[in-house]
């Protein structure tokens, strides 16, 4: 499986790759750290699932969401953000996020990237 981490917190980048490889040793790890750098990985790296922040320094991650299903309508989509609101949980469900994870909650993102 290939996984594309979208973040700009180099801690969380690190904390979550420990993770995801206590589950899948095998699991292949792409990570950047803001739009412009997902917009140039995104096409090559072929994520099966991806892991995006909704607030990043040099943009939205909910562009990055609409921008992502309109290329590859099939790869998962897991907002995981510190904002957890209703209002942005109904945005993304409907660009097509699959999964919307408070970050406080790591356990669940293990869950579903397993």
């Amino acid at each position: 499986m290939k996984v594309l981490i979208v973040d700009d917190s180099k801690l969380l980048q690190s904390r979550l790759k420990e993770a995801f490889l206590r589950v899948d040793e095998n699991m292949e790890i792409f990570q950047v750290y803001n739009c412009e750098q997902a917009i140039k990985v995104f096409p090559s790296a072929k994520p099966d699932k991806v892991v995006l922040d909704i607030s990043l320094p040099d943009g939205s991650g909910i562009n990055l969401l609409r921008l992502f299903k309109k290329v590859d309508p099939y790869v998962k989509v897991i907002m995981f953000t510190n904002y957890p609101t209703t209002e942005f949980q109904k945005s993304c469900m409907k660009l097509g996020a699959d999964y919307f994870l408070d970050k406080s909650k790591i356990s669940s993102l293990i869950e579903v990237i397993a």
